[in-house]
């Protein structure tokens, strides 16, 4: 961290000249009327539309004389404008081994910016003191090491990211090695392999204690040498700055605040790599260094970057214990000096204050154990002997051997007056690393275009429930690589433009408040951040429970709110940012990303130990992901108000979801579309066949009757428009039809099995598609039909299910209906393998929705001891849902059977449930009142009127879009966008994939 901070501008309080700071800014959106907001959720992404963007044409011949070391500390760049604005090909936020060996790697095809924080190589790797993993040994293997990964993981690790990651380590060491990196070498002169715990087999490459600070050292020798490569030291990052493109947030470039100057600093960029490291200062005892605050995991959040597994947070078990040292040190460290794995991989015994050895009694594994078990147990033995510490003893090991493998910590010790040769070392579990981050793909991709993560920020599926000893370094090392191809690809697709800097608006130091108010400021910070990182040790620690975490979120948002009021009261405005408020900021928003996916994990699993769930539960084998909330977008930016800056961020954070595996997040690009189902997706089938469906139907959006039994658009339009596709042409409808990019085969009434209460029940509708594949091969010059070689890589859609269940309950008992569930699923299954047998790949499936929370499912079943607490009749969701179990499980069988296949089980129930059960919150009527169509007694069809004693019924409400249901079984297309901004995103499907990236994991 900076020893200090030029004031720069003389209205700059001197207060600030020390190693610590202040700030408010927040994500800066391109807008005609830009307005900062410190209430970052509050602020609105508008798209670059209106920009003309032109590709930057790089001047001939670069200024490159420059040394290294002028270079080094250089604040200038190939292009520029007045020496605020950088432009480079790509961005590297953070100076750790991710960083530097991704900016090594991209220098080769275009200018690079390194920007750090603090010095160049004060980065977590600098503090890394075990070592990397990797298989280097005749005796080991990928799949041992592997299993190691996993079972630390407590099996939540995803499988492909795992063996990615293990196979391609040894390659990334042996880099290293020819890049100058010196690990140790045994006296066979092969390198030295270290064991640590939860490792079956010695594969640690070290350099002796100092690891990190070895690869850091020969990465920034390279990278202080190659002349593409600029260093922005002391430049803090703000945020990200993003625009949108349709439906995709796209980063281009980041704010940075000049610590040592106070000049705010804009870099666009085509690319950009986030790899700023973690966030262990939420608690106020880490093994972290003073930048890691959570800035890149709280700016990508505030990019709408996907979250994931933030509740995993490692203690790592044995940081020295200040408190146990026979000299004290003079003052309180800014971090905990951690004493490494290897200690205890070496032989290290842990003892109570009693000298008792207490490990055996946890685990089987004993000081070997993986590092969450081991932290547990030194927490309770803390608390059982009511102590502050314990002991870690290697002295039975030969000194020349613990002083060999151990040099840097017995120094530490040993100016602090302890012999670790002959003494044991007092130790205590320490904050250490952040399991969770941004969710990555393999190639290090987010959901936000143009934005790569390596390193600790990034939650790419290897980690699991817990990190296993030394896998960080070697993560870092092979998705920074794996970054590098795609990042080159999106650079040679993306442009700069020389007017775009000004298509944001720029953060201000707060020059204006006087030396008195930011004396103030500066404590009043400084308290909070003990305050939160009180708060988070005491309620968010090692072992956690419900209220603990219930009490967490209250006083986090209450600290935040107090604290945030009080800038305000100071003068602070909404535009000012400094070093110490943007660290707040980034601070309180990572805390509640742990609560909030804390309190989302109702189960004991690696890192996340609850004494309310004390097992593991199966079913919960799930990462937890955090997605972009629909709210931010739907805000008006220019209306900010002071306070709100918590409360919505606590909306998004507690709107966690358990999802599936971990996935690849780079958008599929489907040609077409082939939807399959009932009225719920049907766009003018049945209207076709049987007469047109008759206004006010299609009105709110299509302005007429659109064959669509809602007022507008269904959950199929909104897909549609998701996947930048047409919307779906019904395929019964001959008129003004276009199937160049696919077509609807779902018709009103329609059921999987035959005879409900259409006769183009689910074998028709694929009869129809097989019909249409053949002849539109024949035709396929035509230009309104696709190509033969698109129906293999367009996205198959159903719909379906709820007739079946729907004619069922009004013609047999409810027993039937449940007998009747594995015959209708396996007609469905069958109609997916004709489907796959005609090249059909991707496959997104809805499963029903709660068919007892329609209003004429009510009407009709009003017994009030068949409705539940929201009104709807219990037997008909009971059904829905033990259809829908039955539904998923028959995917994962069809996933097994079609090999080439890809599944997305979606759950449109739990959405619609959702809606249901807080209509009134979400600004609709009660969802039992329907918008058109009458029932008194007797039911008026929507687009019918009949009077009754004089009075005319069947009118539709004046506003279809405060209204759930639409006609009193489909819903209204306000409640279809509702649904549907919950689940293509990815968060209600079983994988965590959002309907454009339905084509991974084949």
């Amino acid at each position: 961290m900076a020893a200090s901070v030029a004031t720069g501008s003389s209205n700059l309080h001197s207060g600030f000249n020390t190693s610590r700071r202040l700030q408010g800014g927040r994500q800066l959106a391109c807008t005609n009327s830009p307005a900062l907001s410190f209430n970052g959720w509050l602020h609105k992404d508008l798209s670059w539309s209106q920009v003309a963007f032109k590709v930057l044409e790089m001047p001939k011949k670069c200024n490159l004389s420059q040394s290294a070391v002028t270079r080094r500390l250089s604040v200038s760049s190939c292009i520029g404008d007045g020496g605020s604005t950088k432009y480079f090909d790509f961005a590297v936020i953070g100076s750790g081994v991710a960083g530097l060996r991704y900016a090594l790697e991209v220098a080769k095809h275009g200018t690079v910016a390194v920007i750090t924080k603090a010095e160049l190589h004060e980065s977590n790797t600098n503090y890394a003191q075990g070592g990397v993993s990797a298989v280097l040994c005749p005796k080991d293997s990928v799949e041992s090491h592997m299993q190691d990964t996993i079972v630390a993981g407590a099996y939540l690790c995803d499988e492909e990211t795992v063996r990615v990651v293990c196979t391609e380590g040894p390659e990334r060491i042996r880099e290293l090695i020819a890049m100058g990196a010196m690990f140790d070498h045994g006296e066979d002169g092969n390198l030295h392999l270290a064991r640590e715990g939860g490792h079956s087999h010695r594969r640690i490459v070290h350099a002796a204690d100092m690891t990190g600070r070895e690869i850091e050292r020969a990465l920034l020798q390279a990278v202080i040498n190659d002349p593409n490569i600029s260093v922005f030291q002391h430049h803090f990052a703000i945020d990200l700055l993003t625009s949108q493109d349709g439906p995709d947030t796209v980063c281009r470039g980041v704010d940075t605040l000049n610590t040592e100057t106070q000049e705010v600093v804009r870099f666009l960029s085509r690319v950009t790599l986030l790899a700023s490291g973690g966030a262990g200062h939420i608690y106020p005892c880490t093994t972290n260094p003073l930048v890691a605050t959570g800035d890149g995991m709280a700016m990508a959040h505030r990019a709408q970057a996907v979250i994931s597994n933030m509740e995993f947070v490692q203690f790592h078990p044995t940081a020295l214990a200040d408190e146990g040292l026979p000299i004290k040190p003079k003052k309180a460290r800014e971090n905990a000096f951690l004493i490494s794995e290897a200690v205890r991989g070496d032989g290290g015994i842990l003892y109570n204050l009693s000298m008792e050895r207490f490990m055996p009694k946890y685990d089987e594994r004993a000081e070997l154990a993986p590092r969450d078990v081991v932290a547990r147990a030194i927490d309770d033995q803390l608390k059982k002997h009511n102590d502050t510490y314990v002991l870690l003893d290697i002295s039975h090991t030969p000194r020349e051997k613990i002083l060999s493998h151990f040099p840097n910590i017995a120094a530490e010790c040993l100016q602090h007056g302890l012999d670790i040769t002959r003494q044991p070392i007092p130790v205590v579990p320490a904050a250490h690393y952040m399991c969770g981050g941004v969710r990555a793909g393999l190639e290090g991709e987010t959901n936000v275009r143009g934005l790569y993560v390596a390193g600790e920020v990034a939650c790419t599926g290897l980690h699991g429930a817990n990190r296993l000893a030394s896998n960080s370094l070697l993560e870092a090392l092979v998705f920074a690589r794996r970054a590098v191809q795609p990042s080159i690809d999106h650079k040679k697709s993306s442009s700069l433009d020389l007017s775009a800097s000004s298509c944001w608006a720029r953060p201000v130091v707060p020059n204006a408040l006087g030396t008195d108010t930011m004396d103030t400021i500066l404590g009043k910070t400084e308290e909070v951040r003990r305050e939160l990182q009180s708060i988070m040790w005491r309620y968010v620690g090692i072992v956690r429970s419900t209220t603990m975490l219930k009490t967490a979120l209250e006083r986090v948002d209450e600290l935040e709110t107090q604290w945030e009021k009080f800038l305000f009261e100071q003068g602070w405005k909404q535009t000012m940012v400094a070093l110490e408020a943007c660290e707040m900021r980034n601070l309180f928003c990572s805390a509640k990303l742990v609560v909030g996916s804390a309190m989302a994990r109702q189960e004991s699993r690696g890192l996340h130990y609850t004494i309310d769930f004390p097992h593991v539960q199966e079913s919960m084998r799930l990462p937890t992901v955090i997605f972009p909330s629909a709210a931010v977008n739907e805000m008006d930016s220019m209306k900010l108000l002071v306070g709100v800056f918590g409360t919505l961020v606590l909306k998004m954070v507690t709107d966690v979801t358990l999802v599936g595996s971990h996935a690849d997040v780079r958008n599929c690009k489907f040609p077409a579309m082939y939807n399959f189902g009932d009225s719920n997706s049907d766009t003018g089938g049945i209207s076709a066949a049987l007469g047109e469906i008759p206004p006010p139907n299609g009105e709110t959006f299509f302005g007429h009757p659109s064959g669509r039994s809602c007022d507008g658009r269904l959950i199929i339009d909104f897909i549609a428009e998701r996947l930048k596709l047409p919307y779906l042409s019904a395929y019964l409808d001959s008129v003004g039809t276009d199937f160049r990019h696919g077509a609807n085969f779902a018709t009103g009434g329609s059921s999987i099995r035959p005879g409900g209460y259409s006769p183009f029940h689910l074998g028709v509708q694929i009869s129809q598609f097989k019909q249409f594949k053949a002849r539109t091969n024949r035709l396929r010059n035509q230009r309104h039909l696709p190509r033969e070689v698109e129906f293999s890589k367009a996205l198959y859609t159903f719909e379906i299910g709820q007739n079946d269940l729907a004619y069922g309950f009004q013609h047999s008992s409810e027993e039937d209906v449940w007998k009747s569930i594995p015959d209708i699923l396996n007609q469905f299954a069958e109609a997916v393998k004709q489907l796959y047998k005609e090249g059909a790949k991707f496959f997104w499936v809805h499963n029903t929705g709660p068919l007892g929370c329609l209003p004429y499912s009510v009407i009709y079943n009003s017994d009030p001891n068949n409705l539940d607490g929201n009104g709807c009749v219990k037997s008909r969701n009971n059904a829905a849902q033990e259809f829908n179990r039955q539904l998923e499980r028959k995917l994962s069988q069809l996933k097994e059977q079609l090999p080439r296949s890809s599944f997305t089980y979606v759950d449109v129930y739990s959405a619609k449930y959702r809606l249901i059960s807080t209509a009134e919150n979400q600004g609709f009527v009660h969802p039992m009142e329907f918008c058109c169509g009458s029932y008194y007694g007797y039911h008026i069809d929507c687009g019918k009127k009949a009077v009754v004693n004089g009075t005319v019924y069947g009118n539709p409400c004046t506003d279809p879009s405060r209204h759930v249901s639409w006609d009193g079984v489909h819903y209204s297309e306000a409640a279809n966008l509702w649904v549907a901004n919950r689940i293509l995103n990815g968060s209600l499907s079983r994988r965590a994939v959002s309907v454009q990236e339905a084509c991974k994991h084949i």
